[in-house]
């Protein structure tokens, strides 16, 4: 059969052939069905059509591949950005100054104005902008807004970047700017379009601005030299730098004890006031004592002065136009006995802390005298008035009523544990309840009820009983319930050891009697018997051993007791019986002889 040619009537099917399998005609690729290329056929058979053995390779010799593949492409052209693209957001920048002539004055004949020239290679405009200078006296900022302004030395033309260099005067709209230096940016850039750019040159200064910045500080001089000849402490001159004295002083406060008489209150007493000197800026605060007076703790403001240099003479306060009052409080005023004035009134100084006695025993070489032994203070203070609960109106809850009166806008009242809520939250105690008759009807009427040991709250239920007229369902919904002829402002409510077999539950009006409990609630209160009675206990363990519930267990001593009182019977029976079988041998006996 191999021998045979491969054509029509040569071949036959081959018979030992099983498989018929037909495989997949598509391949899955990111969720679309491709065609597969197939080199197998039915039941996994090769396909000579398609199989790549029996390809011929063609020889490279001579081959061309452009009568396969065509002509090759040229290499794309490289992509040139548009020019509002590759100058986006650059822009040379100059620093400059303008003079302005001054004819109203006898003494500057003009002043000098630093200005910012911008020049935005985008779209070629140009703006213009002064730094703003502290009590120049003329209006700053935006001198000259973006825009494409046009160059009076060239027609119909407007100012181009390589108009602009370090030394060169521009005219814009008749005024003129000379340019003195650039940033690194505009250096780098107009040297790379072959711009040479001169040296950076400093913009002069203002002469008017330069007499007044010499004034000031002759100014400064001369006052700083008469308060230290009036302050005459020259530990702590006013000369010296306010960052070394900061640095120096951070942290470091004198506290000194006041009191001050205040005769506008009836009646008059002392006020006592703790004074802290601030030595890292020479600021003082006051505020109320909280161990002395006859009101010590008792103002929730205590502040009395914040943080300021004290002036010494109140009523001789700076003038509007004046920053610095004549004279400030310095450390060596605050001796101990001394009285300072505090706006406008008399402070005593009757004691300091031991860091304080350091400091001016140390720094400023003064010994501070000794403490002064002040008034001991009243002992009949005030009586505040304490929050007094008014009574029940009846209407909801004590509790919330009780909220009501603590805050303005009351809270919803905490009235149990949430470790214990969640520890025995699944913990209910049950009874079966027969409620106290009223009308006959009544007496068939049973009710369960549930006491959950979480948040001890009672539910009860009513449960279906026949030709009652009354609809099973709840009676009473979880609630903590009062006990009968207690005060509602009281916390007395009912709990575990209120609970027994024949005890009375007074519910909103009808009587309830506790006839039955649950073997799990008696296991309960075995394993916690101190939150329950003793007669409680026994009583449930009567009712379960009456219904058969609990097993009757005798105690081991009598047991061991009836054992022997059995034993001995026995013996005494077997005796007995020894004794008459003795008897009647011996008689049998005496009988024949």
């Amino acid at each position: 059969m191999d021998g045979l040619p491969f054509i029509p009537g040569f071949r036959f099917t081959d018979i030992t052939k099983k498989d018929y399998h037909l495989s997949s005609q598509f391949r899955w690729k990111n969720g679309y069905a491709i065609p597969k290329d197939k080199l197998t056929g039915i039941g996994k058979a090769p396909l000579d059509v398609d199989c790549m053995l029996y390809s011929k390779t063609l020889g490279t010799t001579g081959y061309n591949p452009t009568l396969t593949y065509g002509q090759a492409k040229d290499p794309p052209k490289p992509i040139v950005q548009p020019h509002f693209i590759m100058f986006d957001g650059k822009c040379l920048s100059f620093n400059g100054f303008t003079q302005q002539p001054i004819t109203e004055s006898a003494v500057d004949t003009f002043r000098v104005r630093r200005v910012k020239i911008t020049y935005f290679l985008v779209d070629d405009s140009i703006s213009v902008v002064e730094p703003i200078v502290e009590n120049a006296g003329y209006v700053q900022g935006c001198l000259l807004k973006r825009g494409q302004i046009p160059n009076p030395h060239r027609k119909n033309k407007n100012w181009h970047w390589s108009d602009l260099n370090n030394g060169v005067e521009l005219s814009f709209y008749g005024v003129v700017y000379k340019l003195c230096s650039c940033d690194s940016f505009t250096r780098q850039f107009l040297s790379s379009q072959g711009v040479e750019v001169d040296v950076d040159k400093p913009v002069p200064d203002d002469p008017y601005m330069s007499a007044r910045r010499e004034q000031l500080l002759q100014q400064k001089k001369q006052q700083s030299k008469t308060l230290a000849l009036k302050s005459g402490f020259s530990s702590r001159s006013i000369e010296d730098d306010k960052l070394k004295q900061f640095l120096e002083n951070d942290g470091k406060v004198l506290r000194f004890y006041t009191a001050w008489l205040d005769e506008g209150s009836e009646p008059v007493e002392w006020k006592f006031f703790v004074l802290l000197y601030f030595l890292a800026y020479d600021r003082i605060e006051i505020y109320e004592s909280r161990n002395m007076g006859n009101t010590s703790g008792q103002n929730s403001f205590p502040l009395f002065l914040g943080k300021i240099r004290l002036p010494k003479d109140w009523s001789d306060l700076p003038q509007p136009g004046n920053k610095e009052c004549k004279e400030y409080y310095q450390p060596k005023d605050f001796i101990i006995g001394n009285t300072i004035f505090v706006m406008g009134r008399r402070f005593l100084l009757y004691d300091c802390d031991p860091f304080t006695r350091d400091y001016f025993k140390d720094i400023l070489q003064i010994i501070q005298p000794d403490s002064i032994q002040m008034f001991k203070p009243k002992d009949n203070f005030p009586t505040v008035s304490k929050l007094v609960i008014p009574p029940h109106t009846g209407i909801g809850d004590p509790d919330d009523t009780r909220q009501n009166c603590l805050s303005l806008i009351p809270k919803a009242p905490k009235t149990l544990d949430f470790v214990t809520y969640v520890l025995n939250a699944s913990k209910k105690l049950r009874y079966k309840l027969k409620m106290v008759p009223v009308y006959e009807v009544d007496n068939l009427r049973d009710f369960i009820m549930e006491y959950c040991l979480g948040n001890d709250q009672m539910t009860i239920v009513e449960l279906a009983s026949k030709n009652s007229g009354f609809i099973k369902g709840r009676f009473m919904s979880s609630t903590r319930l009062r006990k009968p002829g207690t005060n509602v402002d009281e916390d007395q409510f009912y709990g575990t050891k209120d609970f027994a077999i024949g005890a009375k539950l007074h519910v909103r009006g009808s009587v309830f009697i506790i006839v039955e409990l649950d073997l799990w609630t008696y296991n309960y209160m075995n394993e916690n018997k101190d939150k329950f009675t003793q007669e409680a206990i026994d009583k449930a363990k009567c009712y379960l051993e009456s219904k058969g519930l609990l097993i009757i267990e005798q105690k081991p001593d009598v047991i061991n007791q009836n054992s022997i009182t059995r034993d001995i019977s026995k013996s005494n029976q077997i005796e007995s019986l020894e004794d008459t079988i003795m008897i009647n041998i011996t008689n049998q006996s005496n009988i024949n002889i």
